[in-house]
């Protein structure tokens, strides 16, 4: 017994580990894919982001005019539930009972049909016998027999409308039934409209708190790398007072011109930014296989509409650990690690252009301020997206119109 016993018990442990590690393999799994959707999400560009905002929050209104139709449709069906259950239980007692007087019918057809055939056999049998008694009980069994046929008419017109009756009460059961069933499923519809409604509103959250941090992030970047530029005299700093003011109402006539928008402009870049069209000859792009994942220019996101100044472009590369190349002949005038944009190399061009590298993964170990480089040289590496920015003598240039593009 005790055997029997400590086998149970190792088989119930052995069972509960097993269930345990379904549920840790599980849980895992779900988190892995929490995992992969939000890296997915952080590595998109910022109009896909916001193109999965604003689908998301059109999902979102469907799902509640969903919601809203279904709620409707049970409170019309909860209104005949509480009927048809009671007319429910009534037609299924109705029907026992037809049931039962059916086979009542059915035992009383059987017992006429056997005693008029009994009737039938006497009769036959009495046929050669003409005594008095004879005729007389001929006659009475006659009579007897006709009467147990009418009864068998009656009997079978019965059996005919109680089989009709049963099944008639049959249909409205399952009519009542499936209307029962049809209430049950829009609940069912509801409880996991209710739970895609809720998966909606914490991937729409998720999303809006990556996007506001791209965008917080994007201004930060860019005035953390336009600092650098004015530290070396790249561009020049930041106006003075008047210059300031003038900018200041430049900025409000544009505000109000874009009123009826409701657009707002996020940080300073958009009302400094000068920009010139470039005019030189096309040139190498600094990677060998790339998407355009940030254009130059005004950027007005369709989600807080807040209007920005791009004055860099974002590559990404279509291989990982990609060679990054300088795109013209010049001199290396910065080249190190910085704390918002990884690292920075900077390279002073001809004709007052410096081009500017920004969030790479590594600078090549040749490259050291002063050091001169010609156009195709590598000069370092970037794990997926380079930001790259053009200037020429205080004005920024769209790098789409130096690059030549496959």
């Amino acid at each position: 017994m005790r055997i029997l016993l400590i086998i149970a018990l190792v088989f119930l442990s052995a069972f509960s580990q097993t269930q345990n590690t379904k549920k840790r393999i599980e849980t895992n799994k779900n988190s892995l894919r929490s995992t992969e959707i939000l890296s997915q999400q952080l590595n998109k560009k910022l109009d896909d982001l916001a193109n999965d905002i604003i689908n998301g929050e059109k999902e979102l209104k469907n799902i509640a005019i969903s919601i809203l139709k279904t709620k409707e449709q049970i409170l019309n069906l909860e209104g005949n539930a509480t009927a048809a259950n009671k007319e429910l239980d009534n037609l299924n007692e109705q029907n026992k009972d037809l049931i039962r007087t059916q086979k009542q019918t059915e035992d009383n057809i059987i017992r006429i049909i056997a005693e008029d055939f009994s009737l039938d056999l006497i009769l036959e049998d009495g046929g050669v016998d003409e005594s008095d008694e004879a005729i007389v009980a001929t006659s009475v069994l006659s009579k007897l027999n006709n009467v147990l046929k009418d009864d068998l008419k009656k009997m079978a017109k019965n059996y005919e409308q109680t089989s009709n009756l049963i099944k008639e009460k049959s249909n409205k059961i399952e009519q009542i039934e499936g209307r029962i069933k049809e209430h049950k499923r829009k609940q069912n519809e509801l409880i996991a409209l209710e739970n895609n409604q809720k998966k909606a509103i914490a991937n729409l959250k998720r999303d809006k708190e990556i996007y506001t941090k791209k965008l917080a992030k994007l201004q930060i970047q860019q005035d953390e790398l336009r600092k650098t530029l004015e530290e070396l005299a790249i561009i020049a700093k930041k106006e003075d007072e008047a210059q300031k003011k003038a900018a200041e109402q430049k900025s409000k006539k544009q505000q109000q011109a874009s009123k009826d928008g409701d657009i707002k402009q996020l940080g300073s870049s958009y009302q400094t930014s000068s920009v010139k069209r470039y005019t030189g000859a096309k040139t190498i792009a600094p990677l060998d296989d790339f998407v355009v994942k940030q254009k130059f220019g005004n950027y007005v996101d369709p989600i807080y509409n807040i209007k920005i100044f791009n004055e860099s472009v974002v590559l990404r590369s279509k291989t990982l650990d990609a060679k990054v190349k300088s795109v013209l002949n010049g001199k290396v005038v910065f080249a190190k690690q910085t704390q918002l944009l990884d690292k920075v190399i900077i390279i002073e061009n001809d004709n007052g252009i410096h081009t500017i590298y920004a969030h790479l993964s590594q600078i090549a170990p040749t490259i050291k301020v002063g050091v001169r480089v010609q156009k195709g040289y590598i000069i370092g590496r970037v794990k997926d997206d380079l930001t790259f920015e053009v200037t020429q003598k205080n004005y920024h240039i769209d790098p789409l119109e130096m690059i030549a593009q496959k």
